[in-house]
């Protein structure tokens, strides 16, 4: 069973018996907790094949964009596309990444980011691609 289907399997399971529909916040530890498991399975694939999406939203302050730049330049992170705005104050970023190269693991990575949005001040979630499709898609 490859990702995309044990992604679409657990999370049509969990909706089947939820009722009446959660609130955002459970619907999103869910995501989570469903990129985990589908991160941490068997599954063997090609570290080259899987980009990754960092989001960032918060308040604007100078020095957002560099600070997660800087990071992932540190660890020899691809910044592959970005796309920034800032909508009455707020700031909102993605940036599709490629961590092939990283000097450290995925999970090293995710923390490292999320250190660094404590300090700004910002919300940071990182996530495949492919798996933040997918997940968006059910």
């Amino acid at each position: 069973m490859n990702r995309k289907e044990i992604a679409l399997e657990v999370a049509s399971i969990l909706l089947k018996h939820l009722s009446p529909p959660p609130p955002q916040n459970i619907v999103e530890k869910i995501a989570a907790d469903l990129i985990l498991l589908v991160e941490k399975s068997s599954i063997q694939e090609s570290p080259s094949a899987r980009l990754a999406v960092l989001t960032v939203i918060g308040r604007n302050h100078s020095g957002i964009v560099h600070a997660f730049s800087e990071v992932l330049a540190e660890n020899n992170v691809d910044i592959v596309d970005i796309n920034q705005t800032i909508v009455h104050g707020n700031f909102a970023m993605m940036m599709v990444i490629d961590p092939t190269n990283s000097k450290v693991d995925f999970a090293s990575l995710k923390t490292l980011l999320k250190e660094r949005g404590t300090r700004e001040n910002v919300g940071v979630f990182l996530q495949y691609e492919d798996l933040m499709r997918e997940l968006n898609r059910i």
